[in-house]
């Protein structure tokens, strides 16, 4: 039997992982021995030590330190006269672990109180008892554990075993065992039991296996990205406000749905500006240009360029530079009694046209004459019909006509003298002349 005792003490010493009775180990089961050291008035002290199997004592963890404890031990106690008296007592009580106020490691002292029943031949009698104790942990299960009590009793108890009246007598009992913890406990008080719950040192809820959720979202606090804020699971616990997508922390605009390639926030046109920076947010453009359009791709944004379809330089309010003054340069002359347009007309007209373009707030009188070949009566209907058809020309490339007037001086302002041919061919002519 000592043998058997030897191997299982050191087997369940092999660990070297010490947690003792807790909330995870709530029970804890004692088997041992006891000594009774009797103290009565008058005599010497006397220990009766029991040296079977005479302790067994039941505890149950309630929590902070504190177990309840439910122990019953029994010896034989020798009378003066030699006659032997069967000693069984059972103690109800408390008791407290130093384990929580500091942590020994393996040591584990104890202080324990409580209520007892002491039965002697019969005979019962109600004591009290204080003591202290000390356990020593094998590992997570197993321990040694030693207690001294202090039990008074009452007088009567005294007059029984010395067959004589004394005015009192107490008692210690002391106890040593083994010691066994176990039980499928719940550390966390949070109603899940430890073998279920993935958080067992933290309370939680049973419907996330024991694991807390803070914010009450559904998404326990190690899986949530946000835990103190409510949020969606598809975002990590994350809320999202504006219903885009994108969790609140990393949404630039959270208050408004937005792309994600723009932080959350909106882009109206899809230009890849947000609307916040966009000058032109419901038109798509270029970054480089606010978010504004550039239909002529010169770098003057449409809304500043007063020539959007046409190329032209920021300096010139994104038109090209052709100033009004070249329309000096660019008359147009007439073969002999016509007001048709010919070819060579064609491609001096496209520079008159990107005039006008380029100055779109310019208003021009375009100015028909004549030489002095023929009557003055057939010369003026024939300068009208050539300031007409350079008119009619422009308004079909898209000049409003409503900044061309025309005007016909037959043949009263010669612009060369009519007494060459050279300089008749000169005076068949039309002129562009700035009117505003």
């Amino acid at each position: 039997m000592k043998n058997y005792i030897f191997i299982t003490l050191l087997l369940v010493g092999l660990t070297t992982s010490v947690v003792a009775q807790n909330d995870t180990n709530p029970w804890k089961i004692t088997t041992g021995t006891n000594a009774v050291n009797l103290m009565m008035e008058g005599k010497d002290r006397e220990t009766q030590i029991s040296p079977n199997f005479s302790y067994l004592e039941i505890s149950r963890y309630v929590g902070s330190g504190f177990s309840l404890d439910l122990s019953g031990t029994i010896n034989n106690l020798t009378r003066e006269s030699g006659a032997d008296n069967i000693y069984f007592g059972v103690n109800l009580g408390a008791s407290l672990t130093s384990r929580e106020i500091i942590d020994l490691g393996n040591f584990e002292p104890t202080l324990h109180a409580g209520l007892g029943l002491v039965d002697i031949e019969g005979d019962d009698f109600i004591t009290s008892y204080v003591g202290a104790g000390l356990n020593y942990w094998f590992n997570d299960a197993f321990a040694l554990s030693i207690k001294t009590s202090y039990k008074p009793i009452a007088k009567e108890v005294n007059n029984l075993l010395l067959d004589g009246n004394y005015s009192h007598s107490n008692h210690l009992q002391h106890t040593a065992g083994l010691s066994f913890a176990f039980g499928d406990g719940d550390k966390d008080r949070d109603g899940v039991k430890d073998s279920e719950d993935a958080c067992p040192d933290v309370a939680g809820l049973e419907s996330l296996n024991g694991c807390p959720d803070d914010d009450g979202d559904g998404i326990k606090n190690s899986d949530d990205d946000c835990p103190l804020t409510a949020g969606l699971a598809a975002l990590n616990g994350c809320p999202d406000a504006d219903n885009d997508g994108i969790k609140d922390s990393e949404d630039a605009c959270p208050n408004v749905a937005g792309v994600a390639a723009l932080s959350g926030c909106p882009d109206a046109d899809g230009d890849g500006v947000t609307d916040a920076d966009d000058a032109c947010p419901n038109a798509a453009g270029s970054k480089e240009l606010n978010g504004c359009p550039d239909a002529d791709g010169d770098s003057v944004a449409d809304k500043d360029d007063k020539c959007p379809a046409v190329p032209g330089p920021a300096s010139n309010n994104g038109c090209p530079e052709y100033p009004l003054s070249m329309l000096a340069d660019y008359d147009i002359n007439f073969d002999l009694e016509k007001y048709n347009i010919d070819s060579q007309d064609v491609q001096r007209l496209s520079t008159v046209l990107k005039v006008l373009l380029a100055n779109s707030d310019a208003n021009i009188s375009i100015e028909g004459h004549a030489d002095n070949t023929g009557e003055e009566s057939y010369n003026n209907p024939l300068s009208k019909n050539r300031s007409k058809s350079i008119k009619d020309y422009l308004v079909n490339l898209g000049i409003d006509e409503n900044r061309l007037s025309t005007k016909a001086f037959g043949e009263a302002m010669p612009k060369a003298s009519n007494d060459t041919e050279e300089g008749r061919a000169i005076n068949r002519r039309v002129e562009f002349k700035v009117v505003n």
